[in-house]
């Protein structure tokens, strides 16, 4: 038998074998009989243990797994153990790094690598991260804990489910693919979505490539989306809690409501601030405005919004036009303050106002420039 394992107590495996050959007869045949058999039959038997403790050393001489069976059928070449309902512990330079546990299972390769089947339970007992799922394969060279089909994780800070998980327990790393939905497990409540999302467990941090959506909702068990940020890739900063989306992001704003578009935004989620250092387009569609900036910044609490740089306001309802180098908006009260080579101008009556400064309220349809060198333009009317 190989040396890819060794049993806990001898007195057992005695026992337990003289119980597997005795399984292995029909009624009529002896101990004598089956050693009459043809010896090409003998060597292809297969040898079933119960209840029994399967253990696996490191090239040092350590512990690299123990794994616990109702019950235990080894191949004829020995090269492969199938057990049932194990239970396994599973260790990394002698310490233990996960707790496993499944339906059934197969221990390959002379204990090379561990395939597990139905109902996974594997636990990581230093970072309390818990993965179910229906299939696990533990890759000691490899440093890799894969686990498929319906995945279901579980940590103090975030719940996700996909349907693949890759656990790196040197670098702390978790992988997580196809159909990725993740909540985190305390307030602000965030959900994320994501065809790829990397969990780094150590740095707190969650990372993407593809594809990710951002939510924020009511609460726990209020799923009402407030606030929706996407982008082609991002990150989230769960100890800080972070998020910041670049390419092609879009920011939806439901309470106010309003929506941004940028190819980049920084939100930082408890105080509620959206921080846009990259060319912006706004949408205000209840009042039918449209602005446009180098930057941007906008407080979802107290729902003010402030741009700089080439900033361009348009009200399709007045037909006008406001340009400022800064530009501060209050939603709620619709108030604006514009400042800085300020100009407006709208059609109806037909005027433009240049000016330092523009102060109004959208609300009353008012605006006054005022500065030193302030220059009105009125339009006349056609004469008939």
């Amino acid at each position: 038998m190989n040396k890819w394992y060794r049993f806990a107590v001898i007195a057992a495996f005695v026992a337990v074998i003289v119980v597997a050959v005795r399984t292995c007869q029909s009624s009529g045949d002896t101990l004598q009989s089956l050693q009459n058999q043809d010896g090409t039959e003998q060597t292809e038997a297969e040898l079933t243990l119960k209840d029994v403790t399967l253990e696996q050393p490191d090239e040092n001489g350590g512990l690299l797994w123990r794994v616990k069976a109702k019950a235990a059928t080894y191949s004829p070449d020995r090269r492969l153990a199938s057990v049932k309902s194990p239970e396994g512990e599973l260790f990394q330079d002698g310490k233990l790094v996960y707790r496993v546990k499944a339906d059934q299972g197969e221990i390959r390769e002379d204990g090379k690598s561990i395939f597990l089947q139905g109902n996974i339970v594997a636990t990581n007992p230093d970072n309390q991260l818990t993965l179910n799922g229906n299939s696990l394969e533990w890759i000691p060279a490899e440093d890799l804990l894969l686990v498929r089909d319906r995945i279901r994780g579980d940590h103090p800070q975030l719940k996700a489910t996909a349907q693949e998980a890759r656990l790196f327990n040197k670098t702390q790393r978790l992988e997580l693919l196809n159909g990725v939905v993740a909540k985190t497990q305390q307030e602000p409540w965030i959900g994320f979505e994501s065809d790829k999302l990397v969990w780094q467990l150590d740095a707190e941090k969650l990372e993407t490539d593809t594809p990710l959506k951002v939510e924020q909702y009511v609460s726990e068990d209020d799923s009402t989306v407030t606030d929706r940020l996407v982008g082609k890739r991002g990150e989230f900063d769960l100890a800080q809690q972070q998020a910041t989306l670049q390419q092609q992001v879009q920011l939806n704003a439901f309470e106010i409501p309003l929506q941004t578009n940028s190819d980049i935004a920084v939100w930082d989620v408890e105080p509620g601030i959206i921080t846009i250092d990259k060319p912006v387009r706004i949408q205000y569609p209840e009042r039918k405005i449209t602005a446009n900036a180098n930057q941007g910044r906008l407080n979802l609490i107290t729902e003010i919004l402030v741009l700089n740089g080439n900033v361009r306001s348009v009200d399709q309802t007045r037909q006008s036009l406001l340009t400022a180098d800064q530009l501060t908006w209050n939603i709620k009260t619709q108030d604006i303050d514009g400042q800085g080579n300020v100009s407006y101008r709208q059609q109806d009556p037909a005027a433009t106002v240049n000016g330092d400064r523009a102060v109004g309220n959208l609300e009353r349809q008012t605006v006054v420039v005022t500065g030193r060198n302030v220059v009105t333009e009125i339009v006349p009317e056609a004469v008939e």
